[in-house]
């Protein structure tokens, strides 16, 4: 997961082969005159969408960190860094000295201890779970027992069951499935576009849920390893929800099935499930975006570590390093989750010499939640540990 992803191809229209530039700079020469500006130029960039872009990026990035310190040789990550705080990046510029592209990995903001970092994240409105560990160990927290919405990091469950299955023999990864319409889901991911009988291995069907949380994907594993062991895994979230009926619980018009759900004991809240078998995906314009959290999974982050720490060694979960800069460490695995008012980051990080670390930190809030200030002091936690 990148901080912020700014990339055009410089294409015919946005070229600017009307402006004549007087020096040519290398890519650390540019970005130090970039991150040092106290006015971003339009003429410094290679396209217009980069131009209109990355001046409110610069500002943006000023007044979280303070004031540019020094740019270190990009080899072959660059690092800036700010008096408050640092990021890596990639940058790229044109034979003319043009920036033609620009890769923000999550800032961090300096503490002066792993305390520290942690105490940050008590200054956010709402609730905050955060657990840090080492070793198995726990090396710091914040109500890190403390149980909130997660969002997509319940897949982590799903991967576990699934592990387990494959361990007792009943699947294999290799196994191929047809894809069938009830498994098909809302975005994220891309099978729920996928036809009818589509043939998918167990494999593919894992990657896709942890590396792009596919939603389809999802609910096919769900189906796969069934209801039932999902919830012996985490008797809390009885019934187990899929990705559809949450989607279908979310619909605007939906406020008696959310309440009935969310008052009812497990033999009513079946039937609310049960009577949306029926029912057609909702669009995703017809959800309601208002903070909904009575309609979720719920861990708290020491819990999402242990589940972190039964599939850290899974293949699919070293797809995606999420914050983390995986070259800063020897194996990184990851799952987030985010819905309107929750937000989650998990790692699983075991550094250069061996050490294994799990960091895991949620937010919920009846707010919008601001994810690019969340990622910063998360990254921060990850910064100490490093």
């Amino acid at each position: 997961m990148r901080f912020l992803i700014l990339v055009f191809v410089a294409f015919g229209v946005l070229a600017r082969p009307d402006i004549v530039y007087a020096e040519v700079l290398s890519a650390e020469e540019a970005a130090q005159r970039l991150f040092s500006a106290d006015e971003v130029e339009i003429e410094w960039f290679a396209n217009l969408g980069l131009a209109s872009a990355v001046p409110r990026v610069v500002q943006q990035l000023q007044d979280d960190l303070g004031p540019l310190e020094a740019i270190q040789s990009c080899t072959p990550k660059c690092l800036a860094r700010f008096e408050r705080g640092e990021f890596t990046f990639d940058i790229a510029v044109t034979a003319d000295g043009l920036i033609s592209s620009l890769w923000i990995d999550p800032p961090v903001i300096y503490s002066a201890s792993l305390e520290e970092a942690i105490a940050k994240f008590d200054e956010l409105p709402g609730d905050v779970s955060v657990y840090v560990s080492g070793e198995g160990e726990l090396l710091g927290g914040l109500s890190g027992d403390g149980v909130l919405a997660v969002g997509s990091s319940f897949k982590l469950v799903v991967l576990k069951a699934l592990d387990q299955l494959i361990g007792a023999g009943k699947l294999e990864w290799d196994q191929v499935v047809e894809f069938e319409d009830s498994w098909r889901s809302l975005p994220s991911g891309q099978l729920q576009d996928w036809p009818v009988s589509a043939p998918l291995t167990v494999h593919t069907l894992a990657g896709l849920m942890i590396s792009v949380s596919d939603n389809t994907a999802t609910d096919a594993l769900h189906d796969l390893v069934s209801r039932g062991s999902l919830e012996t895994l985490s008797p809390l979230n009885r019934p187990f929800l899929t990705t559809r009926e949450f989607f279908q619980l979310k619909r605007r018009d939906a406020a008696e099935l959310r309440r009935r759900f969310a008052e009812g004991n497990f033999d009513e809240r079946m039937a609310v499930l049960s009577s949306l078998s029926s029912k057609p995906l909702p669009a995703i314009g017809d959800l309601n975006t208002d903070p909904l959290l009575q309609i979720e999974w719920f861990f708290s982050a020491e819990e999402l570590c242990k589940l972190m720490s039964d599939v850290r060694h899974l293949d699919v979960m070293q797809i995606n390093p999420g914050i983390a800069v995986g070259s800063d460490w020897e194996e990184v695995a990851y799952k987030g989750g985010s819905d309107f008012g929750a937000l989650n980051f998990t790692t699983a990080l075991t550094s250069k010499n061996g050490n294994r670390y799990c960091v895991s930190a949620t937010w919920n809030h009846v707010d919008a939640l601001d994810e690019t200030a969340f990622s910063m002091l998360y990254a921060g936690l990850l910064y100490h540990l490093k």
